[in-house]
């Protein structure tokens, strides 16, 4: 048997371009258009495992036209090359094509370090195959061996083989693999019935668990050479569970990437295809890895997110409308009249979704006989309204709940009443808002060379005190050192008579932005910490010269008598975007914590150097946990409406056109 080499006529930088991914289902997937482009009608996906348990290999096996002997070299040497280019339709079914540029097979190597594809093609009355082997040490070169006859019993077709694999894939090995993988190909499938795709013996049919389907116009995309391309959005909504997804895609309905879809959307489970024949070009420059940094692509997402936040806003109205309407005519509905106030509406409208994901994910609830079912809402509703300890017997043993969405209400409902959750949740949705709001304001290009630092960032900080911690509230904002001494002497209680100023070393009158108060009380004793943060707007780093300024004070208060008590800790933040290279220097001593930039010998005064990346990280980290729970992911979009409502005094001006800088 006679083995000829092969040489793809790219760089080997390219190659590797084009082979290299972090997405291992997307990966696959290619391997499956590419089946789906030779007219196959059966995909047959076996993730086979070792003695441990782990995966070794990924076996692709298809029944299409496969590629005869002649003109294998041709088609894989020649990257860009490829035979679909010239076409839209495949050559035999008329399907749509999916690949165009050859560069799926490639992808295999973003799973494993040899490939090996054996194809079978027909030969007049004669079934051949042949092998063809790569290896990723060596991405340009291949080798093929000649055709022998097939077995009988083998069709046309092509078998991928990936062995000696990168990593363990767990996503592909996964239980909700085959739903995975039902969302990349549901649109393609639906339109071309028939196609049979199989995961390890699990069969992917999309169309019998598509519960809900709708199409939404966007606005069109123009690319940089000016050209211009249409986009819509497609929410396909499922009967079973599906990782939530916002795919993008071509115009025709190919996957090339995906995102978490950033909405909240109770009781339903969804994808979203966000078609636009742009990523079709920002994939065949190589460049859909940086899809994030793209303006067009940061609009039409803006635009995608908003479209889905008002479908699912829409649908859950619609959900829970017609559910009540059929809960009333049954009279199973435990509520007799309209809400009194905005507090037992808003207790109604949670009923309402509980009692809707309870309706969702119990298909026997709907059959439940009226008397059963009334009983049931009403226990339900005490549960919620009380915040009962028995919510979690009544979810499992009267509701008979799935362990996972039980876990999901009971964490939300049986430790508080509904109340005290409406209200908490709409202080973390706030919350992370702002801090959305101002990690934009602080880094975003549009506002952080505009934001002014006392009318506009000093002003919403120093109504947020939880942002520097819990344990802190605002004593004094943008007030002199002098003002510091007499709050300072307030909180203590203490009759001392101010009657001179309070003077830096150089003798002028130090101004702070925020100081913040708290008591530590410690076996008996009622020491207090201030906390005094100095401000600057973003655009001006952190130098020698601020943290000149941030240290005279500091140095003021330790040289004032007035400040001195035994109980009593003053720390200094100076906070900024950056801090600069002379400054980091100084905030990187040994047996110092990084960012600390003096302490005394009595740890009276501390003085650190922060940036908003750190306040705004552990801010949003002592959230999270809250934030999980409540499934609230807030985007740019909306911190910047919530920053907009909430502070028009401070922000109008920055919102609009006229935004000016501060002199």
């Amino acid at each position: 048997m006679a083995t000829k080499t092969f040489e793809i006529q790219v760089q080997d930088d390219h190659v590797e371009k084009v082979a290299r991914t972090n997405k291992p289902m997307l990966a696959l997937s290619e391997l499956i258009w590419n089946s789906l482009d030779a007219d196959a009608m059966r995909v047959t996906i076996t993730l086979e495992t070792d003695a441990l348990n782990g995966l070794s290999a990924i076996e692709v096996d298809d029944n299409g036209h496969g590629i005869p002997h002649a003109d294998v070299e041709t088609l894989f040497k020649k990257l860009g090359g490829s035979w679909k280019k010239a076409r839209r339709y495949t050559i035999e079914r008329q399907r749509i094509l999916h690949g165009k540029e050859g560069k799926g097979r490639l992808r295999a190597f973003s799973l494993g370090r040899v490939v090996d594809w054996t194809i079978r093609y027909k030969d007049g009355d004669k079934l051949l195959a042949y092998p063809v082997r790569m290896v990723k040490e060596k991405p340009r070169h291949g080798e093929i061996d000649d055709p022998t006859p097939a077995p009988k019993l083998n069709s046309s077709g092509v078998t991928v083989r990936i062995t000696e694999l990168v990593s363990n894939f767990r996503s592909l090995s996964k239980e909700d693999a085959p739903a995975d993988l039902a969302a990349i190909f549901a649109l393609y499938l639906r339109q071309h019935p028939g196609i049979e795709i199989s995961i390890n013996g699990g069969l992917l049919d999309p169309a019998a668990v598509v519960d809900f389907s709708k199409n939404y116009p966007l606005p069109e995309v123009k690319s940089s050479s000016g050209k211009v391309y249409p986009a819509q959005l497609e929410v396909v909504e499922w009967k079973v569970r599906t990782p939530r997804k916002l795919f993008l895609c071509s115009a025709d309905g190919f996957p090339i990437d995906e995102q978490a879809p950033g909405v909240t959307a109770p009781s339903f489970e969804f994808s979203a295809y966000l078609k636009c024949d742009y990523f079709t070009e920002l994939q065949d420059s190589n460049a859909i890895d940086l899809v994030g940094m793209d303006p067009q692509v940061s609009a039409v997402l803006t635009a995608a997110k908003a479209a889905l936040r008002d479908h699912f806003r829409q649908r859950s109205a619609e959900r829970a409308t017609g559910l009540v309407a059929e809960w009333l005519e049954q009279k199973v509905y435990p509520f007799d009249a309209a809400p009194k106030d905005a507090i037992e509406e808003a207790e109604r409208q949670v009923f309402d979704l509980v009692a809707l994901s309870i309706n969702t994910y119990l298909p026997d609830f709907a059959e439940t006989d009226h008397k059963t079912k009334r009983l049931q809402l009403r226990l339900l509703r005490q549960a919620i309204e009380r915040g009962a300890d028995d919510l979690n017997t009544i979810l499992v043993e009267v509701l008979d709940l799935p362990a996972e969405r039980r876990k999901e209400l009971a964490t939300l409902l049986s430790r508080t009443t509904l109340t005290a959750v409406i209200n908490a949740s709409r202080i973390i949705a706030d919350r992370l808002n702002f801090l959305k709001g101002l990690e934009t304001l602080v880094f975003d290009d549009e506002f952080r060379d505009r934001v002014l630092e006392r009318t506009q960032l000093h002003r919403i900080v120093a109504e947020n005190s939880w942002l520097f911690g819990e344990q802190y509230h605002l004593s004094v904002d943008d007030q002199s050192l002098t003002e510091v001494l007499k709050k300072h002497i307030e909180l203590q209680r203490r009759e001392v008579l101010v009657d001179e100023p309070v003077v830096r070393a150089d003798g002028r009158r130090g101004v702070v932005d925020l100081m913040y108060s708290r008591n530590t009380s410690i076996s008996g004793s009622a020491d207090r910490e201030h906390l005094v943060v100095e401000l600057k707007r973003p655009k001006v780093p952190i130098d020698t010269d601020a943290t000149n300024q941030v240290e005279s004070y500091a140095f003021a208060v330790a040289d004032d008598e007035r400040f001195r008590d035994v109980n009593v800790k003053w720390v200094f933040w100076a906070i900024s975007t950056k801090v600069d290279a002379n400054v980091q220097r100084k905030t990187k001593q040994k047996d110092r914590p990084p960012g600390m930039l003096h302490q005394d010998d009595g740890q009276r005064i501390t003085i650190w150097v922060k940036t908003w990346g750190q306040i705004i990280n552990d801010a949003r980290a002592r959230l999270q946990f809250m934030a999980d729970k409540l499934a609230i992911v807030p985007d740019r979009d909306q911190s910047l409406a919530y920053l907009r409502a909430t502070y028009p005094k401070y922000l109008s001006e920055l919102f609009s056109d006229q935004g000016a800088d501060e002199t």
